[in-house]
């Protein structure tokens, strides 16, 4: 795995596209942390690689809203009866 600064990215964007099909991911950096992942796609797996994707930011998303539930002690219960409530009021 690859990390390239925001900043050089910007600056060889070609160079780094093309360094980009040999390798697996590159990192961008904003202020030495990590702020997205470039991923080689072509168009013939276009579509399959963004739904994986999708898939992932989802499971992430909900991964860290039961982290957020249990940190607070609210209960997988406590979670469908607030869903079923607001289900109800619409």
């Amino acid at each position: 795995m690859k990390f390239v600064p925001s900043r050089e990215l910007r600056l060889r964007t070609a160079e780094i596209l093309k360094m980009l099909q040999d390798e697996d991911e590159i990192v961008v950096t904003l202020n030495g942390k990590p702020a997205s992942i470039m991923i080689p796609a072509n168009e013939d797996d276009l579509d399959q690689v963004m739904s994986m994707i999708k898939r992932i930011k989802a499971k992430n998303a909900l991964r860290r809203m039961r982290e957020k539930a249990a940190e607070n002690n609210i209960t997988e219960y406590d979670i469908d009866e607030e869903i079923a409530k607001e289900r109800t009021n619409k």
